[in-house]
């Protein structure tokens, strides 16, 4: 299967925040034809172990798998259902397709706003509402208040090797990570290298808090999304679409990170730095102070308009990140503190 389809396929699966058990088994049947041991952990994360000689660290490379979305709050008397958004902008939800995954299946609606006068008005959630159809009596039935809400935004193939769609903000990561595990799969390495495909981190991070402590490892790369070359931004809040960022801040590990860019500069791996003086807003966070203190590096894909159903990336920069992971884990042996701490 391609990059493309796998892509098309696992972005349409469900798995808002809380509510990842879909994609996470997903995510299990991919990761166990290259795993030796595959699980998902108390949390509901997917946590897939490729054993190497045993001369080598146990090393963690982790994505996240949940989504953003929205929560259903209240019924209205002709029906219309209410909602909070869960990390989406309420000025990109109107006229968007939904679906409600209500506990006896989908329901689909879209999402309306009330009458107003002036057509620049800035878009308040509150004014917002989804209609499924149905009369108030049976959408109070089948939609109690806290049921999960997904949006709709089939993957496209676009020019210049380029994807657009919802919800690769993580999984874009996962796919990464995916291609890593079969290229690894293929070779010979020193390291253990453990998987965790996290959830909850839209919400509070403790898919990969709980994760790091559980498999306690001895360095960690985490991978998430951070935003493309955009008009109208100022230099330095976005980066180009066709290089891999390295975060360098407080909480990141210097020497891993070194050891990332130098292999990405053997392979031709074009890398930027993404400065990041405080929270870094991504799983690395939680990770950095797991156990007694893990030393964490965090790679990232740049994407454009982020947070919406046509969150956009490149698949070269995709395999580039696969191909950069697997080398450096192939590289990690016994000297692994040397490269790292040298």
């Amino acid at each position: 299967m391609s990059m493309t389809e796998f892509l098309r396929e696992i972005t349409a699966v469900p798995g808002t925040s809380g509510y990842e058990s879909p994609v996470a088994q997903a995510f299990y049947e991919a990761f166990a034809p290259f795993a030796d041991e595959i699980s998902i952990d108390p949390m509901g994360s997917v946590v897939a172990v490729q054993r190497g000689t045993g001369a080598g660290p146990r090393l963690l490379l982790t994505a996240h798998i949940d989504e953003v979305g929205l929560m259903t709050t209240d019924v209205e008397e002709d029906g219309s259902v209410r909602f909070m958004p869960m990390g989406v902008a309420a000025m990109m939800l109107p006229a968007q397709e939904v679906t409600l995954l209500t506990r006896e299946g989908p329901l689909y609606g879209v999402v309306g706003a009330g009458k107003t006068e002036e057509e620049d008005k800035a878009v308040c959630a509150k004014a917002l509402f989804i209609d499924t159809g149905l009369p108030a009596a049976e959408v109070r039935r089948l939609v109690p208040p806290g049921t999960p809400v997904q949006l709709s935004g089939p993957l496209t193939a676009l020019e210049n090797g380029r994807v657009a769609g919802k919800t690769l903000d993580d999984r874009a990561c996962c796919a990464i990570l995916l291609q890593c595990a079969r290229e690894l799969h293929r070779m010979t390495h020193d390291a253990e290298v453990v998987y965790l495909l996290a959830v909850r981190e839209e919400f509070d991070g403790l898919g990969a808090a709980v994760g790091a402590e559980r498999i306690r490892p001895d360095l960690a790369v985490a991978l998430d999304v951070t935003h493309g070359t955009m008009e109208g931004c100022e230099a330095g809040e976005t980066f180009p679409m066709d290089a891999s960022t390295l975060a360098v801040g407080p909480n990141l590990h210097r020497g891993l990170t070194a050891l990332l860019k130098a292999q990405a500069q053997r392979l031709h791996v074009k890398t930027m730095p993404e400065v990041c003086a405080g929270h870094t807003g991504t799983d690395a966070w939680a990770i950095q102070i797991a156990c007694e203190g893990i030393p964490c590096a965090l790679l990232s894909l740049p994407v454009k308009y982020m947070h919406t159903t046509v969150e956009l990336a490149s698949q070269e920069v995709m395999a580039q990140q696969a191909h950069l992971l697997a080398q450096t884990a192939a590289a990690l042996d016994a000297r692994w503190e040397e490269l790292v701490c040298s």
